[in-house]
């Protein structure tokens, strides 16, 4: 069950950009305010995988340079945070 969101302020420059977003994509104004929110969601998911790959793949390559070990740490860390919590 999905649950209501209202946007209160927006300017009326960003409802128009909005709104021609959403005619070009075929999507109501709501459909296309919740796919950009996703996307966003999406890309910032991808930029923080992508961070944390490169930290595994330098750790791997046994590739230390200084801090990366204090990376890998703050990796595991994070990691262990987001599987429980």
């Amino acid at each position: 069950m999905s649950a209501d969101l209202q946007v209160k302020g927006i300017p009326k420059e960003l409802k128009m950009r909005l709104a021609a977003s959403a005619g070009r994509n075929f999507r109501s104004v709501n459909q296309e305010a919740m796919a950009r929110i996703e996307m966003s969601f999406d890309l910032e998911d991808a930029l923080v995988s992508k961070t944390q790959q490169k930290w595994i793949d330098e750790a791997l390559a046994s590739e230390f340079r200084p801090g990366s070990l204090d990376r890998l740490r703050d990796l595991a860390a994070k990691a262990k945070a987001k599987v429980r919590g």
